[in-house]
């Protein structure tokens, strides 16, 4: 992962969103997450447990976390861990400095767990679009991935899950319930951001009638098809089959088509969260002079 990392270089919009990220991050810590005190993990939800034991500010305590990380990453995870963590870590504490004087928007903990949970999610998602970080125990969490057996996810599961067991302790577990109901919302909201509202499906068909599939395809949805040589693990005949990576809506038509052609056939469907390509992500193009 880390090494991932050091392969990206940030520009001027990488900033831009950098910078618009961590405010709306701190925006949700003051007016949805520290008033109802959820408790989710990372740095943030360790500010409000200790300003909650002693009355100290979210932000300076914040600073104090995410400082000594930083310093650390820079001898444990290298200098281009560093650069991409630091505008991060510095700014989600500096802007909750800075919004520290708003009041709260509800002080219902179900309503601040779901929209804290959905700002916080765009938020973080247009930081990880910058290709940065806010620090905290994402730090951690890639530390702990470097020195030891852990994926990034159970690095991060770790991390947090120290910071939930902690609160734990100190609040009730209510607190730690409605923790996790923001964080549904912060995952799936990340990856809204990172994706997109995306509906696409990828469709396998095995067939022995895949030449009447094809035609039907290209006649009625214009999508392209791969057709892949593959073996059956029974009889261990050979077979053909068909990719076909179409939108949501069009699942149904090409259903038809299929059963329709051969209502034998044998097909598997699968989400695919980004695909990228003439069709999809650019726009269709067939020469005409070109040859099948």
């Amino acid at each position: 992962m880390n090494e991932v990392i050091k392969r990206y270089k940030m520009d001027g919009l990488d900033i831009l969103y950098i910078i618009c990220g961590s405010f709306l991050l701190s925006f949700a810590f003051q007016v949805f997450i520290l008033p109802n005190e959820i408790i989710s993990g990372g740095v943030s939800s360790l500010s409000i447990i200790i300003h909650n034991v002693t009355g100290w500010e979210p932000a300076l305590i914040q600073y104090a976390f995410n400082i000594p990380l930083l310093i650390l990453s820079y001898f444990l995870l290298g200098k281009e861990v560093l650069l991409k963590s630091i505008l991060g870590s510095l700014l989600f504490p500096f802007f909750t400095s800075l919004l520290s004087g708003l009041e709260p928007w509800t002080t219902t903990p179900l309503l601040g767990a779901i929209y804290g949970g959905v700002l916080t999610g765009i938020a973080v998602g247009l930081v990880y679009k910058g290709k940065g970080s806010t620090g905290g125990t994402s730090i951690v969490a890639q530390m702990i991935e470097k020195y030891s057996s852990l994926t990034m996810g159970g690095a991060n599961l770790l991390a947090d899950g120290v910071v939930i067991g902690i609160g734990a302790f100190i609040f009730e577990i209510e607190s730690i319930l409605y923790g996790l109901i923001s964080l549904v919302a912060i995952s799936y909201f990340i990856d809204f951001v990172l994706i997109g509202n995306k509906n696409q499906k990828t469709v396998l068909i095995i067939s022995d009638k895949i030449h009447e599939i094809q035609s039907q395809v290209f006649e009625h949805l214009d999508r392209g098809v791969t057709q892949i040589d593959v073996r059956g693990g029974y009889k261990n005949e050979a077979k053909d089959m068909l990719m076909v990576v179409i939108q949501g809506r069009e699942f149904t038509v090409l259903q038809e088509l299929i059963l329709q052609a051969d209502e034998d056939a044998f097909v598997v469907v699968m989400a695919a969260s980004e695909v990228m390509g003439r069709g999809f992500s650019l726009e269709k193009y067939f020469s005409t002079n070109q040859q099948h």
